[in-house]
């Protein structure tokens, strides 16, 4: 394998020839090529990382490095590399360019591996595609993709008929739970894997490094017992809550272990112990990227047998239906998405957006329309229309996420542009922020059109506190009126391991001083906060829920300007689509 190795440092040569750090990189890989020891690599790329690791992570760089890996791979398939030792290959080049553990990468390849070894035998793959996919949020390209495209019914959107405003509802959002069942309090918070604080986590090296006991803002995800005091808490706070939207992520971050059987009885245990808190409250839930085995990948439908999610569809037909009406079964078994009546004029509809992550190797598949979901959805919000309905939509994966693959974020922001006029309302998860979406007429910079909230997460991971979030809602249309953050302080929790004091610590009426939430007071907010950093600054501590471990005392100019960039990006674009309203 050395020419393997040789082409890859030669490529990130080539790419940063003008680097100081090039020489010494140079110097290392001559011993290298002397000694023939393979092993060394990782030592080589430790050190250049470690003495310039910001010249070294350029996007150039990145991509370059990932083709070099990517299409060495596609070719050591083709030339007839059976599969221990193609999985060999991808173990090591995981542990040497993920800087992932040993337990992580192994078992995270031995689990994926039957997917991969599909998609490379039964498709032309090369290393452009899978890295313009993987690394789309470095911007890495695929000169030979054609877009594709979906029939999205002609017209202009339909405005909603006026109605009295109704009755006050309320919603509860919970998202991204983490639910990790080796979670051991004290156990090691730092163990150099993508998680720890686990019972085979090793022991800590410090009292700081000791995981605690409802959770670490380390690389850790909760113990049931967080999840019980969490929705004890919501039930007993918040005994008039109309329904709950569950946006996603059950399953721990504990990649490189999961299994059919595992996943199942995870799903089942949380969905159970949901059911019992909110009794009768109807619960929509929907898909996160953790729950299939392997972890993000979803297959088209034509993958049969054993790398078909259809165990998952089944699993979650069956067990959302204490919640949804049984003909929602069918759509479910198809993708794990679904549509209800939930009164007249009212409809939800609920997406499997995980199909567009990244992570997801499928797409290098076959990326056209997953499922075909987004005509599905798009043929139902058109019926909606015609009858005159409000629509909440659910999903998991954020419109405008880097690591949402950018063609179907595409057809998804023009599906949103077609039918805002009736789509009142979106909510996510899987960034575990506390954040906002907000999308603009592309025809009148000034008009915002459509807002999506995220339901931050339960998780900790990674430093942030956890939270479930409360909407309250006018029931003639169905618009969020105002909505309230649920948090506690995590260290503070852990101090004596007694109860988390939980608060609310914020309403976005409130907090932003704002007289409602239709776009045109959203976008003075935004002209506001590219005006007054401390606005956005309250805006960056509130997405993490305060968390000490990440909120800054000051942020800098560039940072606070991404951060509004990020608002009002709805599909990934280099550089950034940015709306900024300076001295507006």
């Amino acid at each position: 394998m050395k020419w393997f190795f040789r082409s890859v440092l030669i490529f990130l040569l080539v790419a940063n020839a003008k680097s100081d750090w090039a020489k010494k990189l140079e110097e290392e890989i001559a011993t290298y090529i002397k000694t023939g020891d393979s092993g060394s690599l990782k030592d080589v790329i430790d050190k250049v990382f470690e003495a310039k690791k910001e010249d070294f992570t350029e996007n150039n760089a990145y991509c370059i490095s990932c083709k070099v890996v990517a299409n060495a791979a596609v070719d050591l398939r083709k030339s007839g590399a059976d599969n221990n030792v193609f999985g060999n290959f991808l173990k090591n080049m995981c542990k040497i360019f993920s800087f992932s553990g040993e337990k992580t990468c192994s078992g995270l390849i031995d689990i994926s591996l039957n997917s991969w070894l599909h998609i490379l035998d039964n498709k032309k793959i090369t290393g452009e595609r899978i890295c313009s996919i993987r690394l789309q949020h470095k911007n890495c390209q695929d000169p030979s993709y054609t877009p594709w495209h979906i029939n999205i019914p002609e017209g202009k959107t339909k405005l909603l008929p006026k109605t009295k405003v109704g009755k006050l509802k309320k919603i509860l959002q919970l998202s991204d739970v983490h639910y990790d069942a080796f979670y051991k309090p004290g156990s090691n918070a730092n163990c150099g894997e993508s998680l720890c604080c686990e019972s085979d986590s090793g022991e800590p090296k410090s009292d700081d490094e000791a995981a605690g006991y409802w959770g670490d803002y380390h690389e850790c995800d909760i113990p049931w017992h967080t999840i019980e005091n969490a929705l004890t808490e919501m039930k007993q706070r918040h005994p008039d809550v109309d329904r709950v939207y569950f946006t996603g992520d059950i399953v721990s971050h504990q990649t490189w272990a999961t299994s059919v059987e595992k996943n199942s009885n995870i799903v089942k245990t949380f969905l159970k112990k949901l059911k019992e808190a909110f009794g009768n409250t109807p619960v929509y839930p929907i898909l996160g990227n953790h729950e299939p085995h392997p972890v993000d990948l979803f297959p088209p439908l034509d993958v049969k047998d054993e790398l078909s999610m259809q165990w998952l569809y089944d699993l979650i037909a069956d067990e959302w239906t204490q919640w949804l009406p049984k003909e929602t079964k069918d759509s479910i078994r198809k993708g794990g998405y679904y549509t209800v009546l939930v009164k007249p004029g009212f409809r939800i509809i609920a997406i499997n957006s995980n199909v567009c992550f990244t992570n997801n190797a499928w797409l290098a598949y076959d990326d056209r329309d997953p499922l075909n979901q987004l005509q599905w959805l798009a043929d139902a919000l058109f019926e909606a229309e015609k009858n005159d309905e409000a629509v909440h939509i659910l999903s998991h994966v954020p419109p405008g996420d880097d690591e949402c693959i950018k063609q179907w974020a595409h057809e998804y922001r023009r599906i949103i542009e077609r039918f805002h006029g009736i789509i009142t309302e979106q909510f996510n998860g899987h960034t575990h922020m506390d954040e906002l979406k907000i999308f603009y007429d592309p025809n009148d910079d000034d008009r915002v059109i459509h807002v999506a909230n995220n339901g931050g997460s339960l998780t900790t991971f990674v430093s942030v506190n956890p939270n479930y979030k409360i909407y309250y809602i006018e029931e003639g249309q169905n618009r969020v009126l105002d909505y309230d953050t649920w948090t506690y302080d995590l260290p503070e929790a852990n101090k004596n391991n007694s109860k988390p004091n939980w608060f609310k610590l914020y309403s976005f009426k409130d907090a932003y001083e704002m007289d409602n939430l239709d776009g045109d007071s959203f976008h003075k907010l935004l002209k506001k906060m590219a005006n007054n950093p401390s606005l956005l600054e309250k805006y960056e501590s509130f997405r993490t829920r305060n968390s000490s471990k990440l909120v800054q005392a000051h942020y800098d100019k560039e940072y606070l300007d991404k951060v509004l960039c990020s608002i009002t990006s709805v599909e990934y674009t280099y550089p950034k689509e940015c709306k900024v309203f300076k001295n507006t």
